[in-house]
């Protein structure tokens, strides 16, 4: 089935401006497979972008605040959490302080391991070191002292 050509400039028109919404929104340029049509970069441009972070009702920095905290519920410290931190940082609408409360709030409503993780990203992002990558989790472990028990 052929796509008639009102469908063909409606697409590259929702793809132009899902990927313009995407460079804005990420601050960064768009990965060239973005444009390969019907592709998940280009749904995501399109749909994600062009469509969701573009709605009226929410600031993009609330639409920033939740994302993170979604992608912080689902563990996504290594790839997606970093990408949005990275662009919540750059656009100047999260400071690092911020992002770190974040973490806080994050700990007492979805649990503390994802906190930590999400707060493990944000070292990513902002390039510090020394937190929750200062530990050694490759030594061996250290046999426990065992107490004498008591009478």
């Amino acid at each position: 089935m052929r796509e008639d050509p009102k469908t063909i400039e409606q697409h590259r028109s929702e793809a132009e401006h899902g990927r313009a919404v995407m460079a804005e929104v990420m601050h960064a340029s768009v990965p060239e497979f973005v444009g390969e049509p019907g592709s998940l970069g280009d749904l995501a441009a399109r749909h994600i972008f062009g469509d969701v972070w573009d709605r009226p009702g929410l600031s993009r920095r609330e639409r920033r605040l939740v994302t993170l905290a979604v992608l912080a519920a689902l563990g996504q410290e290594r790839l997606h959490a970093p990408l949005h931190i990275k662009a919540a940082l750059d656009s100047g609408d999260l400071t690092e302080a911020e992002l770190r409360e974040t973490a806080v709030q994050i700990a007492y409503y979805a649990g503390w391991p994802l906190a930590t993780s999400f707060e493990w990203a944000v070292d990513k992002a902002t390039g510090r070191t020394g937190g929750y990558d200062a530990a050694d989790l490759t030594r061996e472990p250290t046999p426990a002292k065992k107490e004498p028990p008591q009478r």
